[in-house]
């Protein structure tokens, strides 16, 4: 089990410049396909899954169900998506290799530059019962 501060290199936040170049490069696309793209790459790191099931990505975007889970197999066969494995028995994904190469990016490139200004880790305070009288 890796640490917060570990899973840190496991990817990096694409930045604004690189979504919109994202945008630009999968224009070809449908718009929904699109949407869920874009939801993909900005909501996780690059390389990271996002823990949410094609139906829940599809409410949080406002579409339905089967026109998310079109856009996804859209994006799959593209190459745009890929599949990241099962969470809690949901299959989940993220951004897949037309992503890197769209970007000019290669999956292993070096994201030691501006880990300087990351976190190390995040602190969550746990809320702590009064005391009985």
């Amino acid at each position: 089990m890796s640490s917060p501060a570990e899973r840190l290199d496991a990817g990096r936040w694409l930045t604004r410049e690189q979504l919109h170049e994202l945008l630009c490069v999968s224009g070809r696309i449908s718009a929904p396909a699109s949407k869920v793209l874009m939801y993909v790459a900005s909501k996780v790191p690059l390389g990271e899954r996002v823990g949410e099931s094609v139906p829940e990505i599809g409410k949080r975007m406002g579409m339905s169900s089967s026109a998310t889970y079109r856009a996804v197999g859209v994006l799959l066969d593209d190459g745009w998506l890929e599949e990241a494995g099962l969470l809690a028995g949901v299959r989940v994904y993220r951004a897949g290799p037309a992503v890197y190469m769209g970007l000019g990016i290669s999956k292993s490139a070096d994201t030691s530059s501006g880990q300087a200004d990351r976190p190390l880790a995040t602190v969550r305070h746990l809320p702590v019962p009064s005391p009985m009288p």
